[in-house]
């Protein structure tokens, strides 16, 4: 997707922005999953932030200033979902014989559970969201360069400086 909103640069701000509202949107979907546990909701939600981050990423479109904080903080939900989405709780219907390996995935499970909620507990996570609807509502589109603006604004400043000069002497 992200090729075809290079080449057609001047349609792709509202693509882009609808692409990228859609995805926060599915990051707050997955909140309220990932906090009551659902098996599946935290490496959906890390792929949400996942795509909201690489949406960010095209210098193309957004203004790398802007967004390099919004991709810092993506990073880090993602690194604190990552332990829970690649552990799972282990069921009550586990053999007698597997109950030690059990009890030791239940602890990491657990301990996984208790970071992720953590971080979407966090004021840090709240202002992430916040920045996130800001960013949606108002996105800060990369002006595209034209050269024959910066050479006139270029020509105008030397032109300037000449007049400047003439009047000293």
């Amino acid at each position: 997707m992200m090729k075809a909103l290079e080449k057609t640069n001047h349609h792709a701000e509202p693509v882009a922005s609808s692409f990228l509202f859609d995805q926060v949107a599915a990051l707050l979907c997955y909140d309220p999953a990932v906090r009551s546990g659902e098996q599946d909701a935290s490496g959906a939600m890390s792929a949400a932030a996942g795509q909201v981050w690489s949406v960010l990423g095209d210098r193309k479109l957004f203004d790398r200033t802007a967004v390099d904080k919004l991709r810092a903080e993506l990073a880090w939900l993602t690194e604190a979902l990552a332990p829970l989405s690649h552990s799972a709780p282990v069921h009550e219907q586990t053999p007698w014989s597997l109950q030690d390996v059990a009890d030791g995935q239940e602890t990491a499970y657990d301990a996984a559970y208790g970071t992720a909620l953590t971080a979407l507990e966090s004021d840090r996570y709240f202002r992430l969201i916040a920045d996130l609807q800001q960013f949606c509502s108002t996105p800060p589109v990369r002006q595209p360069l034209r050269r024959h603006l910066y050479r006139s604004v270029q020509n105008h400043s030397k032109a300037s400086r000449q007049s400047a000069l003439a009047r000293l002497r």
